[in-house]
């Protein structure tokens, strides 16, 4: 819908009543630079998660090395973080998947738009000289 209105009606030049692929491009740039943010929170949040299951898990092992005996009750509550962590960067993960996958199809469309804006360029060109 954005696109729709941003660039498909709202960058059409009037006298030619074709889309502007400046304006085209700027937008499919844009769209990645967001898609790119995205990721990159994303990694960090990965991270930090990864970073806290460490901590846990050295802390389970610190007190298994002391001898203080994990009470039972400790030992499963340690568990279900555990899987709720690991549930936690499972998703994180799909999602840094899904992110790559549409950058990765967002980049594909730019770089068609760039030919087409290059063959358009030239074929503008030559008009010119014909015109001249």
């Amino acid at each position: 819908y954005e696109f729709k209105r941003d660039i498909v009606v709202g960058a059409e030049n009037f006298r030619t009543g074709k889309t502007m692929a400046e304006k085209v491009v700027r937008y499919m740039e844009d769209k990645l630079k967001q898609k790119e943010s995205n990721i990159e929170k994303l990694r960090l949040k990965n991270v930090t998660l990864k970073g806290l299951i460490q901590k846990v898990d050295a802390q389970l092992k610190q007190k298994e090395e002391m001898g203080d005996v994990l009470h039972y009750i400790d030992f499963h509550q340690l568990q279900i973080e555990n899987k709720q962590y690991v549930a936690k960067i499972e998703e994180r993960n799909q999602e840094l998947l899904k992110l790559k996958m549409t950058t990765g199809s967002t980049v594909q469309v730019l770089n068609n738009l760039k030919k087409k804006l290059g063959l358009l360029i030239s074929e503008s060109e030559w008009l010119l000289k014909e015109i001249k």
